[in-house]
């Protein structure tokens, strides 16, 4: 499992994305990503999206 899946399959099970979890999504894909980096985040992003997933960062407490 690639470490963008491990960090999407870890906030979807634990329903919070920290904002630790956040940033090293962020810095992996300073890099580069492949098919599967993107399959994981739009999982992330619908787990978001229908509540399923909360995110804890400090941007999202203002």
């Amino acid at each position: 499992m690639n470490p963008v899946n491990q960090v999407v399959q870890k906030a979807i099970g634990r329903g919070y994305l920290t904002a630790e979890a956040e940033q090293a999504l962020c810095q992996h894909f300073d890099g580069n990503c492949n098919l599967h980096d993107i399959t994981a985040l739009t999982m992330l992003q619908r787990a978001l999206s229908s509540g399923q997933v909360k995110r804890l960062s400090k941007d999202s407490q203002t």
